[in-house]
């Protein structure tokens, strides 16, 4: 007999070498999909700042991103200068600064994101040590101002997830909003 195939053995092999595969390469699969989703809300953010920015040079008025909080919900939104001193938030209390965006809740619109820290990751340069505290750092009243002429309000915005880091921060007087990813330790523009 000339018959060709393959054997029982054979196949139980080959699926056992299909699993091995599968089993090496399921957690670096999962930490891209980690990644995916950090740089995705990321983006989404990093879009909302600049937005928020356009919107202040090309109408000409001081415009600011306010992130708050109502117990345990966050959220942010965007309000435009009513008197000419920039959006502030006693002006926002008194019905001078109006609300234009949001209010838009604070969750980084993909699974498994966070706003947040995950611990033992360095500071971003020109900072040193871990990160600590709040991880919206815009000031004492957690707002982001954009000025007629683009410059705006220092400060840095932190996104976590399981075992990656963000952050989209703003830089002083360029106002260049910025992505950063940690890898391994070291903060990487993205």
């Amino acid at each position: 007999m000339d018959e060709r195939g393959t054997t029982l053995l054979e196949m139980l092999v080959v699926v056992a070498l299909i699993a091995c595969a599968i089993g090496v390469a399921a957690p670096a699969i999962r930490a891209y999909s980690v990644e995916a989703h950090l740089l995705g809300a990321g983006r989404a953010f990093k879009a909302e700042f600049l937005k928020t920015r356009s919107m202040a040079t090309r109408r000409g008025v001081y415009t600011a991103i306010r992130f708050e909080r109502s117990g345990d919900d966050a959220y942010f939104s965007v309000y435009m200068d009513g008197n000419g001193n920039g959006v502030r938030s006693t002006d926002i209390a008194a019905g001078r600064d109006v609300r234009v965006v949001g209010p838009i809740p604070l969750t980084a619109r993909a699974p498994g994101v966070r706003v947040g820290f995950n611990p033992g990751i360095p500071a971003v340069p020109p900072d040193s040590g871990f990160l600590t505290g709040d991880p919206i750092q815009f000031g004492s009243a957690d707002i982001l101002s954009f000025s007629p002429l683009g410059t705006a309000t220092p400060g840095t915005f932190y996104l976590a997830g399981e075992g990656a880091q963000a952050a989209v921060r703003v830089n002083p007087g360029t106002a260049r909003v910025r992505l950063i990813l940690s890898r391994g330790g070291r903060w990487v523009e993205r």
